[in-house]
């Protein structure tokens, strides 16, 4: 048999020289007499990513149609053994939604592989890739190939029972078995992440879109002290390994998209045993192309982030409807499928893994522009944020306009618009406007106010009772106290990442979490051995001391981060909210230390009243004060029977101080409702004896206008919410 001169042209102009005379070989090996280039010539709307030529090619006998396909060397020419593995897995997926390989392939002298395919369709003409369509049509499609690669590839048949058992693994080896080649000596994504500057010895946090979120790439590293490595049970299965939307195959009848009609080509990445959220997060990546390619606004940048790792009416109000479609017909119809089979928790944080190793993998994929990949280095972040926050490791918090903490950093690119380095000293930020209020039902003097993520509202009373309100105002799933009573007043502490509280009771902490499908949690109590005080700040994690160190902890589980050696006679302690900054004072002296810089040392004056004389103040021990760090370090603010100072950390300058009249020393003592907090911009708040004050406005103060007494009050990390609880159990929530 002989291939007509214009056609071995064709083919040599298309494939490259040495495929004539194997065609010819072949065809001669198994009996055909006719070989001719399909007229008119076809061409592939989609896109091939593996640098493979494709022929249509007709021959006889049998009369019949195939798809010529030469793979260059390399991974990609293992496609014809993955393409036969899958064919053979699951018979009846095949026949439906896999095109044959009728012939064996065929190795050519310079390294490339000859192989042989059915076309997907029953005619080329009326067969596209899903990525050249648009439109509702491409999410009914999505919605398809979800169910059926977790229905049918991978269905309840009693031979997949094995795999479909989850099993745990680490994030850290999670990620490196997904990225592979790519993140190993010095691949694709490792190379783009050296050139954001983010791999080691970058900071494990970063200040991206108004969150702080963990550095993606040194979640892959895992080892972090400061990053946790949460295990998460993975379901593992049959996966394409490679489902971009131009390796869906779709059919048309009378110009009509067929949604169950559909092919998967290219699978060289084939994998009987994979990660089943592999394919999934490709494919919702995928579809998102053609959004994230161009600069969003910020707004919508953020909503779509958002939507995609954490959906909320809210996300979708803001971004593109069909951007929103693309991610619910993926996302959703997996997350309905895995309820159904009653998998839907260790399934949405599979996800989110998968997400962030994909959104990693996409990062390296040069065709997206600097623009989109950008936008993939951030959904890797937000996704991995997600993952901490869910399993109760630390993860994203509202920063709003606050600057990064100690431990974050801003990623060229990867963060938007710079923050202020030092918010500047804003004296005032009191209570404006009322949003709303509820009534709480707790009176008791030893209670405790605060907000958790998403600006959610939380009551703990002196039994270790919570309450809890949306930003809103909507009541949510609280629980009741027990005994015994609280260590001290104030002994509770709201988590800013995770809906958890902890309560200090004598020798041990209590954490109790709220998980997000409803429901309460009570962790094993933190047994401490010796009794401690709870340090109420902090947020991202919590601290105690027990008067001689204090302590570190992770919120989950109480897990002592790190330490440092109390000054003698401690008389107040503070923290930022995640523990970078530590501030300690005894009497007359505040003990300042950073993580990464050299510990600060300020001085204080500080007596009681009506023991001024020096004789009086040598007969009475020395009197305390009250100490606040803002939420991400930059000030640091002290109360003493004398003066009210605050300090600037960064610049190690003070930027405020100020001596207090003889009334406001004498209103200072006490326990009972007295709280300090110190905003980021340097404001200080003092409940003193149930009355509100900003003790850094004017040349003595002001009295912020109120009625009846309030048992605590609460800011919001930015500032710009308020939360009192008056004596009546009356709950407020102010703007300001």
């Amino acid at each position: 048999m002989r291939i007509a001169k214009e056609d071995a042209e064709i083919i040599r102009r298309d494939c490259g020289p040495g495929v004539v005379e194997e065609l010819t070989d072949w065809a001669r090996e198994e009996g055909l007499t006719a070989l001719y280039v399909r007229r008119p010539l076809w061409s592939v709307p989609g896109r091939s990513y593996t640098g493979a030529s494709l022929l249509a090619v007709e021959c006889a006998p049998p009369a019949r149609m195939l798809i010529v396909k030469v793979l260059p060397a390399g991974a990609s020419a293992r496609e014809p053994e993955a393409l036969s593995a899958a064919l053979d897995a699951a018979p009846d997926f095949a026949r439906r939604h896999l095109v044959g390989q009728p012939f064996p392939a065929r190795d050519l002298p310079d390294g490339r592989t000859l192989m042989f395919q059915e076309a997907a369709g029953d005619s080329l003409r009326d067969s596209a890739p899903l990525g050249s369509l648009d439109g509702e049509e491409t999410d009914r499609v999505l919605a398809e190939v979800v169910r059926g690669l977790l229905t049918e590839w991978n269905g309840p048949a009693e031979e997949r029972a094995q795999a479909a058992v989850p099993e745990p693994v680490t994030a850290s080896e999670f990620l490196r078995a997904e990225l592979g080649d790519a993140w190993e000596g010095g691949g694709s994504v490792r190379a783009w992440g050296r050139g954001l500057g983010v791999l080691e010895p970058s900071p494990p946090w970063v200040y991206s879109d108004g969150l702080r979120l963990p550095n993606p790439y040194l979640m892959v590293t895992g080892g972090s002290a400061a990053l946790p490595d949460p295990s998460v049970r993975v379901l593992r299965g049959r996966a394409h390994g490679d489902l971009h939307l131009d390796n869906i195959i779709v059919s048309r009848w009378e110009k009509e998209v067929r949604a169950d009609e559909y092919r998967l080509i290219d699978l060289c990445t084939f994998r009987d045993r994979a990660a089943l959220g592999r394919d999934l997060a490709t494919l919702l990546l995928s579809a998102l192309v053609p959004h994230i390619r161009h600069p969003l606004p910020p707004d919508q940048r953020h909503a779509l982030l958002r939507f995609v790792v954490d959906p909320a009416a809210t996300h979708r109000a803001e971004i593109v409807p069909k951007a929103a479609a693309r991610v619910a017909a993926v996302r959703d119809t997996a997350l309905r499928i895995m309820r159904e089979r009653h998998w839907s928790e260790s399934w949405e944080l599979q996800f989110l893994l998968s997400l962030q190793a994909q959104a990693l993998l996409f990062t390296s994929y040069t065709d997206l522009g600097d623009t989109g990949r950008t936008w993939c280095a951030r959904l890797a972040a937000h996704a991995a944020g997600e993952l901490l926050g869910r399993t109760g490791s630390g993860g994203t918090a509202d920063l709003s306009s606050e600057r990064p903490a100690r431990d974050s950093f801003e990623m060229p690119g990867l963060t938007g618009p710079r923050a202020p380095a030092v918010p500047a000293f804003v004296p005032d930020q009191a209570p404006r406007r009322k949003l709303w209020s509820a009534e709480s039902g707790v009176r008791d003097k030893e209670a405790v106010v605060g907000f958790g993520p998403d600006h959610t509202v939380v009551v703990v009373d002196g039994r270790g009772g919570v309450r809890r309100w949306t930003v809103s105002g909507e009541e949510l799933p609280g629980v009741g106290g027990r005994s015994p009573a609280l260590r001290l007043g104030h002994q509770a502490l709201v988590a800013s990442l995770t809906h958890s509280v902890v309560a200090a009771r004598p020798e041990e902490l209590d954490v109790t979490h709220f998980p997000r499908d409803g429901g309460v949690r009570r962790a094993a109590p933190v047994r401490l051995g010796t009794d401690h005080f709870l340090v109420t700040s902090g947020g991202d994690v919590l601290a105690t001391h027990d008067r001689n160190r204090l302590t570190v902890r992770r919120f989950d589980d109480g897990t002592p981060i790190e330490s440092v050696v109390c000054p003698p006679a401690l008389a107040a302690s503070a923290v930022s909210t995640d523990g970078s900054v530590i501030a300690m004072a005894s009497s007359r002296r505040v003990h300042i230390h950073r993580r990464g810089g050299e510990p600060l040392v300020k001085e204080t004056v500080n007596s009681l009243p009506y023991a001024r004389h020096r004789f009086l103040r040598a007969l009475l021990p020395d009197p305390g004060c009250w100490l606040a760090v803002s939420p991400s370090g930059g000030h640091v603010g002290c109360v003493t029977f004398e003066e009210v100072v605050v300090w600037s950390v960064d610049d190690d300058k003070e930027v405020y101080r100020r001596p207090l009249g003889d009334r406001e020393s004498l209103e200072g003592g006490g326990a009972a409702q007295m709280r300090l907090v110190c905003t980021d911009t340097g404001t200080l708040l003092w409940l003193k004896r149930g009355r509100l004050v900003c003790p850094t406005v004017g040349p003595a103060g002001t009295q912020l206008q109120q009625s009846g007494y309030y048992n605590d009050f609460a800011a919001t990390r930015d500032g710009r919410r308020i939360a009192t609880l008056d004596t009546t159990g009356r709950l407020d929530v102010w703007e300001t």
